[in-house]
């Protein structure tokens, strides 16, 4: 990893624009002069600093740092920065970073506790204020080796983590080594195995991985990493978990076993062809016979990855079956608590349906009565109704009646037929009679016409 003042390349942290100009930096580098001087340029100067530190520790992928791994690192020829021990106190007073020595020891604790625990128990930052005033060279030089972790950095990696490693292998057991390869193939940038270690140790106070850790040479390390197939899965790495990391180990061995098999095949067999066509045929025979005892050897080592094959696919069968049976286990206590909180049994649901029957029953016996009695009033209505709808349909439309006297309207909206008093005079004389004579009440009828 190298400082570049251009644009990032491959590898290269891209510096601020400033770092060119010696009149700025000079003052940078410069130790910090009393803020009461001026505010200002304590602050920006303050600022500077940690906005620098933290880009470049993300860049990095190291949330482990240590003042010795900075001042060497913003190295600017010859010349160290002698401001960097008051920005790290400043830092650690703003709680932006903690010491790792505390971080491992208590990885859970609050800020507050972290406070409570930095007066009782004395870690190692507690005396970091004490060791910064010291003029002995040992002492500056523990304090500059001292081991801090950046939070906000810690934080951005432990989510790329979750973000790009954790969907994929959910429901896996992971030795560190393996771990590593995949936050490498998912190209997380993370330096170094310490940088790692604190990352699983932030992750499984989150409880979102699970740990196991072993002690070799004297050094506590991790060992496995379990990541849960869901969330608010058991963490804890169990007799069974470790059964199928085994069976997974002995499967990836296998595997490797068989391609350098299957590559000795290949050579002694190209081996037994050259030693054919230089007609040296004991040594080519010789190679064949080793190249049988490989496919052997093949054979065997085919034949135990197929068994372990198959104990794995059971094995996850077998979980599957239990989530399953669970599920069903879960449904049928739930059903019986709905049916019971709900009142729902077989003497009261048919009690309730017959009620039901009863009801439509009597529901349709009222609604037959209701129409026989207002069938009648409407038939005359509905008859007009449709009489005035055929007329309508067949174009006709009825005449206006003219003023008269007398009408004959019927009863079926026909025409009318109008008579003046003239026509029926005409019409009685035309009547004839037997004798031919009027009687008396017919001329009576007569003379009354026509005086009206």
């Amino acid at each position: 990893m190298s400082l570049a003042n251009g644009v990032p390349g491959n590898g290269e942290f891209r510096l601020p624009p400033c770092w060119k100009d010696n009149a700025v930096m000079q003052v940078q580098f410069a130790m910090f002069r009393s803020r009461q001087l001026s505010t200002d340029d304590y602050d920006a100067k303050m600022k500077f600093w940690k906005e620098l530190i933290a880009d470049y520790l993300k860049f990095c992928g190291r949330p482990v740092f240590c003042l010795r791994d900075l001042q060497l690192q913003f190295m600017r020829g010859e010349q160290l920065p002698a401001c960097l021990d008051t920005v790290i106190l400043e830092m650690q007073q703003r709680k932006l970073i903690r010491s790792r020595a505390e971080f491992e020891h208590d990885p859970a604790n609050s800020w507050s506790g972290w406070l409570v625990n930095s007066l009782v128990k004395r870690p190692l930052s507690w005396s970091w204020s004490k060791i910064k005033h010291s003029v002995v060279a040992e002492d500056l030089e523990a304090a500059a080796t001292v081991e801090w972790i950046h939070l906000d950095v810690l934080k951005s990696t432990c989510d790329l983590i979750t973000e790009k490693v954790l969907p994929e292998n959910s429901g896996k057991l992971l030795h560190f080594d393996a771990f590593k390869s995949l936050c490498k193939s998912q190209q997380i940038r993370i330096q170094s195995d310490k940088d790692y270690c604190v990352c699983l140790i932030s992750l499984n106070v989150r409880q979102i991985v699970g740990l196991e850790f072993k002690t070799e040479k004297g050094l506590r390390q991790i060992h496995l990493v379990k990541i849960p197939k869901k969330q608010g899965e058991d963490l804890n790495i169990s007799q069974e978990d470790h059964a199928v990391h085994n069976l997974q180990n002995t499967q990836a061995q296998l595997l490797k076993q068989l391609e350098s098999l299957e590559e000795d095949i290949k050579l002694n067999d190209d081996k037994a062809r050259q030693y054919l066509k230089e007609n040296k045929r004991q040594m080519a025979k010789t190679y064949l016979r080793k190249r049988h005892l490989l496919e052997k050897n093949h054979e065997r080592r085919s034949l135990a990855l197929h068994n372990i094959e198959s104990l794995l696919s059971s094995v996850d069968e077998a979980q599957n079956s239990g989530v399953v049976l669970d599920a069903y286990k879960i449904g049928s206590n739930t059903l019986k608590k709905v049916l019971s909180d709900s009142g729902l049994k077989y003497d009261n649901v048919d009690e309730v349906l017959a009620d039901v029957r009863e009801s439509l029953d009597q529901h349709r016996e009222v609604q037959d009565v209701m129409s026989n009695s207002s069938a009648v009033e409407g038939v005359s209505q509905d008859e007009d109704q449709l009489e005035r709808e055929l007329r309508e349909l067949c174009g006709e439309t009825a005449k206006p009646a003219s003023p008269s006297p007398i009408a004959f309207i019927n009863n079926n909206d026909r025409p009318e037929v109008v008579i003046t008093d003239e026509e029926v005079i005409a019409m009685l004389q035309d009547l004839e009679v037997e004798d031919g004579t009027v009687s008396q009440s017919s001329v009576r009828t007569l003379r009354t016409a026509q005086e009206l």
